[in-house]
């Protein structure tokens, strides 16, 4: 008969690593071992940080802005290419917001642990971050007591 791979001293293993061990009764990180009783778990944080592609939208729109003001100086026809162009930045700039909303750059998943802070886990892959937080919710309800 094999070893039962979802088991450990611990109890049931919601998530198996690499990076963190979620377990029934613990969650073990590369700088400590956590009692699942002890934690209080924080809301996820997602951290959007994308300083260089906000300073090139920054300069794309301060250029439309110098072009259009200049077209419309000298009464060219530049005029409706920097109309055409604007729509073409607006498009940019919404894709951008909308990339930036559903890819975060960094996820972080805190709790607290006898007065102080500790970040659990942190990934910038989307897909892991969530297995974590999932078998981490797994591992706080398993622990809770049943309602009457």
């Amino acid at each position: 008969m094999a070893a039962n791979s979802d088991t450990s001293a611990g109890g049931r293993v919601y998530y198996p690593g690499p990076g963190i061990v979620v377990t029934r009764a613990y969650i073990e990180t590369s700088q400590a071992r956590y009692r699942i009783g002890d934690l209080v778990i924080d809301d996820p944080s997602y951290l959007y940080a994308h300083p260089a592609r906000a300073v090139a939208l920054y300069c794309a729109v301060v250029e439309l802005l110098l072009a259009t003001g200049v077209a419309a100086l000298y009464g060219s026809a530049g005029t409706l290419l920097c109309g055409s162009g604007a729509v073409a930045a607006a498009g940019l700039a919404g894709a951008l917001w909308a990339d930036d909303r559903r890819n975060p750059r960094r996820m972080e998943l805190t709790a607290w642990y006898r007065g102080r802070r500790v970040v659990l886990f942190a990934s910038a892959d989307h897909r892991v971050f969530e297995q974590v937080r999932r078998a981490v919710i797994r591992a706080r309800e398993a622990n809770e007591r049943p309602q009457p």
